[in-house]
């Protein structure tokens, strides 16, 4: 386990792997140090693939995901849609911009809302690094500011910190309307979350399909056999409290 948000604690992670295995899966910064790392893998004959979030200019073998971008862009479409006449800021939170992900995520994001929602402002993106407590002060900076908000966009984790800024502010009467609030991945929590009325809606990217297709592909490598690309095509589901599994 390592600090993904670290890109040197992650690079020497994956230094200290050389020699050792045939085959690694990563969740990957996109970062010079990273880069270097998983080139130097590869070249002493290590099979690398990135996992989650990916690293496009190493020489990993493959990237195992969701598009992202498309990710983002779905996120848009759904808070247009559900913004309907509404107009105002929206505001948006991820983990860190460092993650290409996340990244990615926001200009999908942006790029919809931008050129066919023209009455929503997508507000600038504040992180909270995957963790409850600082998406919850993220959140409510968010919140303080803009009364108004129309919807919140999580791209990373540490959702649970946003419903509880959330209720909150609903309790202390500080916003005017609850916020639309789309946020990535089914989880125990944001099944309850979507239970309850106050996420909307979840897009999600089905976690163990991607461990197995990580496996799948770190072993076809390594054993020199073909890759089945559409078993390994990871599909971006989207989950609302009506069709929840």
């Amino acid at each position: 386990r390592v600090d993904v948000f670290d890109p040197l604690a992650l690079a020497a992670a994956l230094d200290g792997l050389q020699e050792k295995y045939q085959g690694v899966a990563v969740v990957a910064l996109d970062h010079p140090a990273v880069r270097e790392a998983i080139d130097a893998l590869v070249d002493r004959g290590t099979a690398v693939v990135t996992l989650v979030s990916d690293v496009p200019s190493s020489k990993r073998h493959r990237y195992v995901g969701i598009n992202n971008s498309s990710a983002g862009r779905t996120a848009g479409t759904l808070m247009g849609r559900f913004a309907g006449p509404r107009k105002g800021p929206v505001g948006m939170i991820v983990g860190s911009l460092a993650l290409r992900d996340h990244a990615e995520r926001q200009f999908g994001f942006q790029q919809v809302i931008a050129a066919e929602y023209p009455g929503l402002q997508v507000l600038p993106a504040g992180e909270g690094r995957d963790d409850a407590a600082q998406t919850r002060v993220a959140a409510e900076k968010l919140l303080r500011a803009h009364p108004d908000l129309v919807g919140i966009y999580s791209a990373g984790a540490g959702n649970r910190g946003i419903v509880e800024a959330l209720e909150a502010a609903t309790t202390a009467g500080t916003i005017l309307r609850k916020p639309i609030f789309i946020a990535h991945e089914l989880t125990p929590f944001s099944r309850k979350f979507l239970m309850r009325g106050i996420q909307d809606a979840a897009i999600n990217q089905d976690p163990g399909h991607e461990a197995r297709s990580a496996a799948r592909i770190l072993l076809a490598h390594c054993q020199d056999l073909p890759v089945v690309a559409d078993q390994e095509r990871i599909r971006i589901d989207i989950f609302l409290k009506d069709n929840l599994p």
